[in-house]
């Protein structure tokens, strides 16, 4: 079994190829990502644009914040 955690919803590849403007819709609503799934195995996520510059930012943050620790050693 895999993680889901983070994840509000799940859709498949067809689905996704069906319903792809819902989708995006739907991810653009809610705060988590649409996991989706591809011969039942998590194949991507699908998280709107404001979650993806958080998560950017956030990383960026760690990763200087990192950085800076490895420096002053």
């Amino acid at each position: 079994m895999y993680s889901t955690r983070g994840i509000e919803a799940v859709a498949t590849i067809t689905e996704l190829r069906s319903k792809t403007s819902e989708l995006v819709e739907h991810a653009k609503r809610i705060e988590r990502g649409i996991l989706i799934q591809k011969n039942n195995e998590p194949y991507a996520v699908l998280i709107s644009y404001d979650l993806y510059d958080k998560l950017l930012s956030e990383s960026e943050t760690l990763q200087s914040a990192a950085g800076a620790k490895r420096n002053k050693k």
